[in-house]
């Protein structure tokens, strides 16, 4: 157990931590959040004893071990990534020195007894931590995070930053540390990599503080939120899907509260300036008076403005917007891409998904015309802008310029009056803007470039990672600008929440070829578990029949002509959806049963906490409160998973007519 004593930390006359107290307990998954600049990375840094506090204390258990994750890139000695990250354990590593230091010694005075002796306790610790099975671990956690088999004694510098900082996350993960602390640990990951780091982290045996506005991520991974706001933290049990929830909940009854005190003392305060002057109600105005004075003032909850803008194309676009056949692509002998063709109709909002190295980034810069094709067509439309945001267009910024110059620069006419305010929710705020672009750090940067394509005038959007760089208020105003915008986007992202709420269409890059999912990003990870099967074969029972999903390989033209070969499997696949409809109705049958007794044991419980003699008994108490947070984040993902398998229950159905 970790214990936070009213630390605080200032920079300056800025007091960033105020008395915080905190006790960090063992095995808890704790999801860091709150705005840009509240003091998250700083709170990490000074568990990790990088920062000292200006106030209180932190006590730490005796040889309790720290791990950190920090968003800025680790400089690493130069070895193979292999052993890199089998140095996240010091101690086997000194051990194994030691064994063959022994075994040295042994060998120049055969049969020494202390040397045996020595060597035994040696051999049996190294074993108790795991060292006769560290390489094959470590080789497991490098493969989950995308590495290849012929990357493991590849020297750490042939990688880039995002891959060198996998690296560390790997090492990290290998170490296993009593606390792990990670500041954004999704920016540097693809979506595959992603989903296997929440399964890894699901059986984690040490405590998990994770700064991250990934609302999936923290919606399956942790078990409880710390908010940071104005210096403070405030603890949430529960994912964050269940501290909305509750936040909603608490802000309502604060601004009851709040009001019926107000009322209170109006009313008081009433009577005072009524009888103030009459003798006979001297004692009883000054016991309002003091009544008065010692009311503990309730604060009214700050009123979080949501921000919001509008962006518009500047002229509307021939309805072919992109038109792609035949591409492929090679950087030397490696192959990206082979025959692919893609159609792009103005309005249409879609994702472009796929592992690191599948050609994603490429893809967009072939249609931005940064990268000529080698093979095939690539036509954009008529009347087509094209707005192009990736990470390396922070390169393209002026250094000499102010914040406020570079947007306005190249900003549409409608948004000039307005800069100031709509610079505000990218988090460059009062002074900010009049900063040279020079001085900004790597995420500011980014945050601009945004602003700048979001602000000109353009019909045909491509986004890489827009929302690296965003809290969560600013990644809201993003998603509901672009979900109102009147022109066509093509983005790439790892923000799954993101995407499930902004893209109506999913194109997927997979192993040079193209595969088009007609939904949003929970209708493709739905089909893409029945599409390529190999991904999940130990994750689908072995008496479910997969259904063929409504998918779509975009191949050349020649694959209109259907052999022998693909009806009889077409033939087969219709029977398999025939066997598969009873299993989704006894699964949708199973769901609504356990929802009926869930909701009712929710309202039991919620009698139960509103009834002041619950907490006569504090372990009661708190079991019941754990009991309903369980059933709180259980009857949601019941819900979603009743609405997923209605919706292929429909799908089958519509196949078989």
């Amino acid at each position: 157990m970790l214990q936070i004593n009213n630390l605080s930390f200032s920079i300056g006359d800025l007091n960033l931590l105020r008395n915080i107290t905190w006790t960090i307990k063992p095995n808890r998954r704790i999801g860091l959040i709150g705005p840009n600049g509240a003091g998250k990375t700083t709170f990490l840094r000074i568990l990790t004893n990088e920062y000292e506090p200006t106030g209180g204390s932190i006590s730490i258990p005796k040889n309790y071990s720290i791990g950190y994750l920090p968003q800025e890139e680790i400089i690493f000695e130069e070895k193979s990534i292999l052993d890199i990250v089998m140095t996240g354990n010091p101690e086997l590593i000194q051990i194994e020195h030691e064994l063959k230091n022994t075994h040295k010694q042994l060998d120049a005075d055969d049969g020494n007894p202390a040397l045996l002796k020595k060597l035994g306790l040696l051999e049996d610790r190294f074993s108790l931590l795991g060292g006769y099975q560290i390489e094959s671990e470590a080789k497991k956690i490098l493969s989950g995070l995308g590495f290849k088999d012929g990357d493991f004694d590849r020297i750490i510098s042939e990688f880039s930053g995002g891959w060198r900082m996998r690296v560390h996350l790997c090492r990290l993960l290998l170490q296993a540390p009593d606390l792990l602390l990670m500041d954004e640990p999704t920016n540097h990951l693809d979506l595959s990599s992603l989903e296997w780091l929440e399964d890894y982290l699901q059986t984690f045996s040490g405590t998990i503080i994770i700064i991250s506005h990934d609302r999936f991520f923290l919606d399956r991974l942790v078990n409880e939120i710390a908010e940071m706001d104005k210096g403070k933290i405030t603890s949430y049990s529960g994912n964050y899907h269940f501290y909305e929830e509750k936040k909603e909940l608490m802000t309502e009854q604060l601004i009851k509260a709040w009001q019926a005190q107000q009322e209170e003392r109006a009313r008081i305060q009433k009577f005072i300036d009524r009888f103030r002057y009459k003798n006979t109600k001297a004692a009883a105005v000054q016991s309002r008076v003091k009544m008065l004075e010692k009311m503990e003032i309730i604060e009214p909850p700050e009123q979080t403005s949501r921000f919001s803008f509008q962006i518009q194309a500047d002229v509307k676009s021939f309805k072919e917007v992109l038109s792609i056949s035949d591409l492929a692509f090679s950087y030397g002998e490696n192959q990206v891409f082979k025959d692919f063709d893609l159609n792009i109709v103005r309005g249409e909002k879609l994702a472009l998904v796929g592992d690191n190295g599948q050609g994603k980034t490429t893809l967009t810069r072939l249609i931005h015309k940064e990268l000529i094709p080698q093979q095939g067509q690539l036509h954009v439309g008529e009347r087509v802008n094209i707005g192009y945001y990736a990470q390396h267009q922070v390169d393209a910024l002026d250094l000499n310029k102010t914040i406020y110059e570079e947007v306005e620069e190249t900003a549409a006419p409608s948004f000039r009056p307005k800069l100031r305010d709509i610079l505000g929710i990218f988090r460059f705020t009062g002074d900010d803007v009049n900063k040279k672009t020079g001085v900004l750090s790597g995420g500011e940067k980014a945050r601009v470039s945004l602003a700048k394509i979001l602000l000109s005038p353009c019909n045909f959007l491509i986004m890489d990672e827009p929302t690296n760089h965003l809290d969560m208020a600013s990644k809201d105003a993003l998603e509901h600008a672009l979900r109102d915008y009147d022109g066509t986007l093509l983005v790439i992202s790892h923000d799954r929440y993101f995407l499930d709420r902004l893209v109506k269409r999913v194109v997927e890059i997979k192993e040079s070829k193209l595969y088009d999912y007609p939904g949003n990003y929970s209708y493709y990870l739905n089909k893409r578990k029945q599409y390529h099967p190999e991904e999940i074969e130990n994750q689908v029972p072995s008496n479910k029949k997969v259904e063929p999903a409504n998918v779509t390989e975009i191949k050349g033209s020649n694959s209109s002509r259907k052999s022998k070969e693909q009806k009889r499997e077409e033939a087969e696949a219709r029977k398999l959806v025939s066997k598969q409809r009873n299993v989704l109705q006894k699964r949708i049958d199973e769901i609504e049963n356990k929802l009926d007794l869930l909701t009712s044991r929710k309202g039991e419980l919620e009698n139960q906490l509103a009834d002041p003699d619950t907490y006569n008994d504090p372990v009661k108490g708190k079991e019941l409160n754990k009991e309903y947070g369980q059933i709180d984040i259980e009857i949601p993902a019941l819900e979603i998973e009743w609405e997923q398998k209605h919706l292929e229950l429909e799908e089958l159905l519509n196949s078989l007519q």
